[in-house]
């Protein structure tokens, strides 16, 4: 007689079954978890090399004027090596390489990470990253940068031990389910697929998996609110060290003012609302009246602690919505927006000139510093941000002539733009 056929009894059929559909809908949920989260932190590395290469390309700026290669290495290989980057490059404006940084071999702990790191970030991040050097709104280099791409390999087998993990426990737990693995199942199972439905929709504020009634897929679900609490914690970091560098990048480090480039775009930005909309508007120029003397008979120390000061000053005679940076050295420039009057200029100067005028601190009453201020405003003295910046600097050297502490409102035509005579 033939050998009659192994036949299994109703529940071992379902429950293979169900261990086959819920191996495969986790691995599914694992791998669209796992693919939200490169997404999303490819995003965000992308926004991160841009603020870097902004970054450098701000700080290198002097030192390709001046063609200080030594310099721009130096900064090159500091912020290289601050932000983890595998390749920099630095090329002035005829695409000659003035400086590179190459992250070496020796410095990667894992050899298999950086194998695998390299061509997954050129997967990944296929171009490099590019930020023009400016001097004074022209371009004279380009920072090129590639992120390290052993950062996604090492989150990527971060994630991939976590899921396997969270396979495994869950083929333990469906072995011992019952006839209702069916209805236990397919709950926790649709709440995770949910979950990773929305989170890769939002890309942020990921919810979290509920708690199920069964302990393994209870695990299960405490180890993907792990690896989003994970991803989470690391979108928060680059989002700090983001506001860290957009601050850099506007910011003057000494005063905490802010930086040439941040004005110029403001003033740009107001005057093209200004040339919509209408009004006026005032650009005020300053210059610290005998501020080498002073920083040559006291020392850096206390001119640093002067420019801080006058910055200070200058910032409490202003209002809300006006606008001072520090210009570079001794200059400083303020935005006022809107003026109503040429005398609101006048008299805003003259607060801050008498403002300024007092000594410096208790241990330093002898430095008393002043500034000579030029004022240009808009329509009467230029169209564009350079024509009143040049307008308000010749009023500045008027003051000048005129005494220590003084203001001049200019006088005459328009100011025709050379940005390189500024």
């Amino acid at each position: 007689m033939p050998a009659q056929p192994v036949r299994r009894s109703l529940l071992q059929t379902l429950r293979r079954a169900h261990v086959r559909v819920a191996s495969i809908s986790m691995a599914a949920v694992g791998l669209a978890l796992l693919l939200a989260a490169v997404l999303a932190l490819r995003t965000y590395a992308n926004n991160h090399l841009e603020l870097v290469a902004r970054s450098i390309a701000y700080s290198v700026e002097a030192a390709v004027v001046f063609n200080d290669r030594v310099a721009v290495m130096e900064q090159l290989a500091v912020i290289a090596q601050r932000e983890s980057l595998r390749e920099a490059e630095l090329r002035d404006q005829a695409g000659h390489v003035l400086a590179r940084y190459e992250l070496a071999d020796r410095q990667r702990a894992d050899a298999l990470l950086e194998a695998a790191g390299e061509p997954l970030g050129r997967l990944l991040m296929p171009q490099p990253t590019v930020a023009p050097v400016l001097d004074r709104g022209r371009q004279i280099g380009e920072v090129r940068l590639r992120g390290d791409g052993a950062v996604f390999a090492r989150f990527l087998a971060t994630a991939a031990t976590g899921i396997a993990l969270c396979l495994v426990l869950a083929g333990l737990g469906l072995r011992l389910l019952s006839r209702r693995i069916q209805r236990d199942i397919v709950e926790p199972v649709q709440a995770l697929i949910t979950m990773t439905h929305r989170a890769r929709a939002q890309r942020g504020g990921l919810q979290r998996a509920p708690a199920s009634q069964i302990a393994e897929f209870h695990a299960l679900g405490e180890d993907f609110n792990a690896l989003l609490a994970e991803i989470e914690m690391q979108q928060a970091q680059l989002a700090q060290e983001n506001r860290s560098l957009t601050h850099l990048a506007n910011h003057d480090s000494l005063t905490g003012l802010y930086n040439r480039a941040y004005f110029s775009r403001r003033l740009a930005r107001i005057l093209q609302d200004a040339q919509l909309q209408g009004g006026s508007i005032a650009v005020l120029y300053m210059d610290n009246d005998r501020f080498k003397e002073t920083n040559d008979r006291y020392g850096h120390a206390v001119g640093d602690l002067l420019l801080i000061e006058v910055a200070a000053r200058i910032r409490a005679q202003l209002r809300e919505g006006d606008t001072v940076a520090r210009l570079g050295g001794d200059e400083f420039a303020v935005l006022l927006a809107p003026v109503h009057h040429p005398q609101d200029a006048l008299r805003i100067a003259d607060k801050i000139n008498a403002a300024v005028a007092l000594p410096l601190s208790k241990r330093h009453e002898r430095i008393v510093p002043s500034v000579s201020i030029g004022i240009a405003l808009y329509p009467q003295h230029g169209q564009t941000a350079d024509q009143l910046l040049r307008a308000a600097d010749r009023a500045m050297y008027e003051a000048k002539k005129s005494g220590r502490g003084t203001s001049r409102l200019f006088e005459g035509a328009y100011v025709v733009s050379d940005i390189s005579e500024l």
